[in-house]
């Protein structure tokens, strides 16, 4: 089942420790927190096991620097809360790409990234390359 808030929905990948949120169109600070919240809450249960999130860009418009904030303070908690890998899917934008790789780096986290045009791609790196 997905929960929505505005631009951005959520959802988890049955069977799997994967979580994956979908935005649309032009995102706000206040659509990104309650992203934030949703997605910490349903990968609680996983903080000691790891888990993985997917951040579906395809249709969403890059963000401006307020929302940037928020997304590196995004991967700083969900790091925290456990989460081992981040995945993008990017469609064919350069721009997304940019930057969503500038953001996780200015995370200072570390976390395994990776980057593909569609969410089937990032589903199938995580499971053969990752293992989750």
């Amino acid at each position: 089942m997905k929960d929505v808030h505005g631009s951005q929905e959520v959802e988890v990948v049955t069977g799997r420790k994967v979580i994956v949120s979908a935005g649309k169109g032009k995102t706000n600070v206040n659509d990104l927190k309650w992203l934030m919240e949703t997605v910490l809450s349903k990968a609680a249960l996983w903080k000691s096991l790891g888990w993985a999130y997917v951040a579906d860009c395809t249709q969403m418009e890059p963000v401006g620097p307020e929302e940037t904030g928020q997304l590196i303070d995004m991967t700083k908690a969900f790091v925290e809360a456990g989460c081992k890998a981040f995945g993008f899917a990017e469609g064919s934008s350069i721009m997304l790409k940019a930057q969503t790789k500038t953001n996780t780096k200015m995370s200072h986290t570390g976390v395994m990234e990776g980057h593909f045009a569609t969410v089937d791609e990032v589903l199938e790196w995580l499971k053969n390359d990752m293992h989750m």
